[in-house]
C-alpha cells in the first residue's frame, strides 16, 4: 500500500505542479525529472485488477490549462511507432502532458473514493496505453528543449 500512496502522492505533485504556474525554460529539468518519477513510479505499482468497473470514470477529462513561457515551442514532431518507417507528426507539448494529468486523476479519485484496485489498475493500464505513452514522448521533447 504504501507505493501506493506514494504514487498518488507523486501524481498529485505533477497535476498541481503543472496546473498552477507558466512553465518556464527554468522550470524544464523539474518537469522532466518529475515525468520519470512518475513513469518510474508507476512501473513499481502491484498489479491489480478493478474491484469496480464504471466505464464512464476512464471517459473523464481533465480541464488542466497548460502555460508555457514564449521560449518554449508549443509544438514538436514526433515518430509514434520506432519500429515502422513512417512520417514524423506534429505534436502538442501542453495536450501531452494535459493527457498525463488526466489519466492520473482519474485513478485518483478512485484512490479518494477508497477503490485502490481501480485506481492503480487506472495508472497502470494508462502507464502501458495512454499517459506513458505521452510522458515519454513530451520528454523528449523536454529534452530537446533543455539541450539547445
Amino acid at each position: 500500500m504504501d507505493k501506493i500512496r506514494e504514487f498518488y502522492k507523486l501524481a498529485d505533485t505533477y497535476c498541481h505542479y503543472i496546473a498552477t504556474r507558466e512553465i518556464t525554460i527554468n522550470d524544464i529539468s523539474a518537469l522532466m525529472e518529475l515525468l520519470m518519477r512518475l513513469y518510474l513510479s508507476a512501473l513499481d505499482l502491484p498489479e491489480e485488477e478493478p474491484e469496480t468497473v464504471d466505464p464512464a470514470a476512464s471517459d473523464r477529462v481533465s480541464e488542466t490549462r497548460i502555460t508555457f513561457e514564449e521560449r518554449i515551442p508549443a509544438f514538436y514532431w514526433e515518430i509514434f511507432d520506432p519500429f515502422v518507417q513512417e512520417d514524423a507528426v506534429c505534436a502538442n507539448l501542453a495536450e501531452d502532458l494535459a493527457q498525463i494529468a488526466a489519466d492520473l486523476q482519474n485513478g485518483m479519485r478512485e484512490f479518494e473514493a477508497g477503490r485502490t484496485g481501480n485506481a492503480v489498475f487506472e495508472w497502470t493500464f494508462g502507464l502501458n496505453c495512454h499517459w506513458g505513452n505521452h510522458a515519454i514522448d513530451a520528454l523528449r521533447a523536454l529534452h530537446a528543449i533543455r539541450t539547445r
